[in-house]
């Protein structure tokens, strides 16, 4: 049973995962992401951050043994970073969100995809 609601959510990530690749497949740099579309894509890649990190974060409070901190501390960044954009958005810094997006979001793909085939392969 759980592994269903696991199973939707991490399915869910991978969604949000696709959608900020394309939004963001055409930033060259961060100056130039930022003003993307009047910032239309910036402020879309940003929602979809959140949304991860609150998949993430209901995950990690409902399921606490899917995500293991020390395993994918990947995870635990989502989870922070959504923490930060929702209280602090104006502070926020888009060279940071340019990063996030080039050099984390595909390791965060295959932390994920990871986590889909072992609970896949393993159900309790």
């Amino acid at each position: 049973m759980y592994n269903d609601v696991i199973f939707s959510k991490l399915t869910t990530c991978i969604e949000h995962i696709e959608a900020i690749e394309k939004y963001f497949k055409d930033a060259q740099n961060a100056e130039h992401f930022f003003t993307l579309n009047d910032g239309a894509l910036y402020d879309a890649v940003l929602m979809r951050l959140q949304a991860l990190g609150e998949n993430f974060k209901r995950i990690s409070q409902k399921h606490s043994f899917v995500i293991d901190d020390l395993t994918y501390p990947e995870i635990l960044n989502v989870i922070r970073f959504r923490d930060y954009v929702s209280h602090h958005y104006e502070q926020l810094e888009h060279e940071v969100v340019f990063d996030i997006c080039s050099l984390k979001i595909p390791l965060l793909k295959d932390c994920i995809s990871s986590l889909l085939k072992k609970h896949l392969n393993n159900p309790s």
